[in-house]
């Protein structure tokens, strides 16, 4: 038996509309979590999303509240009673809640039934209330990995419309979804819960008119929104949540996808399917991975011409094995702006630019964008690149606080060490709404992830962080900092993420993501250089400048494998004391491991890759050696 780690998903269909103050039930789903045994649950956080109805001076907000419950278990309930002030502007909410606790008390067996109810206390403004109210689960559990039947969450993106959406079901579907059946190749599939996330900004430009969201699968039932409330004239950042689970989809087939608006507007938004499906692990001989990756971009986006991009890269390792294939490859970028940015572009890896077009003026909260090229990378076991790159050439809105994550799509054969061993993607809260008052600078108490594998190479380690600005200071300046110990060189304050703004002061939700693995040890006994311990309890900081307050979540995301390969020979030629080995990387020379023996005789390295070659230098303090470049095996 291994015990592993990972991250599910689960999402509760929309609620319509929510009366102000008023307590209301979403529809309750099942939450299955099917592997035997005792799970520790490491985190479980609701997220909610709804959008206000305001129709004159702006919603100030005086209590948000989710309560949450397993089976016939009492209800926990977790209330932010701070104003949240508004800002003469339409708002979507979003609010973050902590329920680690309640699953860790109440959960038994193998599926539990979940209730969650929400409530939304607005003090100001014309027509009280909200649409479109949304709640997802992100549930980080560890788990036995000789059960036959696992769980897991995948991510597929789907093409979005890189300008205004129709304004009626357009004529050809913007996007195919695969037929799961095949597309997901693990044996003996049970879909549990299936939801597909439309997220970005109104892109209103000044218009004030009311518009609604729609999508459809195929001619199955659409889905139309709630009414986005336009008086106020806000472009906001939006985030809605369609649960399709019981919508009839057959999964043995490909299906069309439609999304389009009653009005032009909500320009290149972001869309992704979510599917959280059991499988019988035993008979599984080809295995999905999905993962998803953060990136930095920098600041500004790059411009005024196409040979002046701003590029960003990053590193994924595969050590599955069998044969690497590519499925969907997307990135969605985010950043802030205070004005409509001209000449917009953006691609991935070496394919042609595509040119987006963007009208948001009177901006509440992000913007972004997404970049779909399943052709914008190959694949193959060790070593990968992906990089995008993008620019504008307006000169006078910039494009400010760039950051982005990638959703990777690729099958392989699955591991001796089973599917959990496999790359995988986990996702890590350090902070919620909760309670928490707005804050210019938020500490965050000490803390540490927790990896069960005694193996693991961390593959991709960064931060997300969702903040809500509360009244009219403009975030024009985030840092993200991590606590660097005595013990490691410090005390300092690290930076994780640090960028410069350029936005409206207007209340709104803005995402950044950050890369932080060359602060931390990529795999137990990392050698490098000052590298922090992530198993290590310490602080975390999040700061907006501009004297600007915000209401913060914070996640770590990382992605990680458990495969291991082993360096072994033996030592001779006279050697004697204490023989120090080091395992090095021939590409680049970088030590990698290290160890001691007492003289001449066998060594043995456990290491995660065997594509790319090594060699052990060995020293007792007077004789000198090297081995032949070679492959772990």
């Amino acid at each position: 038996m291994a015990t592993r780690l990972k991250t599910v998903q689960y999402s509760f269909p929309i609620l319509g509309s929510l009366t102000n103050n008023v307590a209301t039930n979403l529809t309750q789903i099942t939450v299955y979590l099917p592997e035997t045994g005792t799970k520790t649950f490491r985190k479980v956080v609701a997220k909610l999303t709804c959008d206000d109805i305001i129709s004159a001076t702006g919603g100030s907000i005086t209590a948000r509240t989710l309560s949450l419950r397993l089976g016939a278990a009492a209800y926990t309930t977790v209330t932010n009673a701070t104003t949240l002030t508004n800002s003469a502007e339409n708002l979507s909410l979003y609010y973050s809640a902590d329920f680690t606790s309640h699953f860790t008390t109440n959960w038994t067996g193998t599926s539990m039934t979940c209730d969650v109810q929400a409530l939304v206390n607005q003090s100001t403004g014309t027509t009280l209330g909200m649409v479109n109210v949304a709640v997802t689960l992100d549930i980080t559990y560890e788990y036995d990995d000789t059960s036959t039947t696992q769980l897991k969450t995948v991510w597929i993106p789907l093409n979005a419309p890189v300008s205004t959406l129709a304004t009626a079901k357009p004529g050809t579907a913007n996007d195919t979804i695969p037929a799961l059946d095949t597309y997901l190749p693990e044996a003996s599939k049970t879909y549990r819960n299936m939801y597909i996330t439309v997220q970005g900004n109104e892109h209103r430009n000044n218009v004030t008119t009311d518009h609604t969201l729609s999508m459809q699968i195929d001619t199955l039932t659409a889905q139309v929104s709630g009414n986005y409330e336009g008086a106020l004239a806000t472009d906001r950042w939006f985030r809605y949540i369609w649960n399709i689970s019981s919508l009839g989809m057959t999964t043995n087939a490909t299906h069309s996808f439609y999304l389009w608006a009653s009005i032009a507007r909500v320009n290149h938004p972001q869309v992704w399917l979510t599917v959280t499906y059991e499988f019988n692990a035993t008979t599984t001989t080809s295995v999905m991975q999905s993962l998803m990756l953060p990136m930095e971009f920098g600041s500004p986006m790059g411009g005024v011409a196409a040979t002046d991009y701003q590029r960003s890269t990053r590193e994924l390792w595969i050590e599955e094995p069998g044969t690497i294939t590519l499925q969907r490859l997307a990135t969605y970028v985010h950043w802030d702006q205070s004005g409509n940015i001209g000449g917009l572009n953006a691609r991935i890896g070496t394919g042609s630019f595509v040119a987006y077009t963007d009208v948001a003026s009177i901006v509440a909260g992000g913007n972004g964008c997404m970049i779909r090229n399943d052709a914008g990378a190959t694949l193959a076991r060790g070593r990968n690149t992906l990089q995008a790159d993008i620019y504008r050439t307006d000169t006078a809105d910039l494009g400010s606080n760039v950051s982005a994550f990638w959703i990777v799509n690729y099958t392989s054969g699955k591991h001796a060490s089973g599917v959990g061993a496999h790359n995988k993607t986990v996702f890590w809260n350090l902070s919620t709404n909760g309670t928490a008052a707005a804050n210019e600078l938020n500490t965050i108490a000490a803390t540490a992830p927790v990896i069960p594998e005694t193996n693991y190479f961390l593959n991709a380690l960064g931060t997300r962080y969702e903040y809500l600005s509360d009244g009219v200071g403009s975030p024009a300046g985030v840092s993200v900092l991590v606590e660097r110990l005595a013990g490691e060189g410090g005390v300092q304050w690290e930076s994780a993420y640090t960028d410069i703004g350029e936005t409206d002061p207007e209340v709104g939700l803005r995402t950044c993501y950050s890369q932080v693995r060359s602060l931390f040890k990529r795999w137990p006994g990392d050698p490098g250089d000052g590298r922090m311990d992530l198993g290590t309890s310490r602080r975390w900081r999040t700061v907006l400048a501009n004297n600007c307050t915000s209401f913060d979540n914070l996640d770590l995301m990382f992605t990680y494998h458990t495969i291991t390969f082993t360096a072994a020979d033996v030592i001779s030629g006279g050697f004697t004391g204490t023989v120090y080995l080091d395992l090095c990387r021939t590409l680049t020379n970088e030590m990698v491991a290290a160890t001691t023996r007492s003289g001449d005789g066998a060594f043995s390295f456990t290491w995660y890759d065997n594509t790319e070659q090594l060699y052990v230098s060995a020293s007792d303090g007077t004789k000198v050696g090297r081995s032949q470049d070679t492959l772990a095996s």
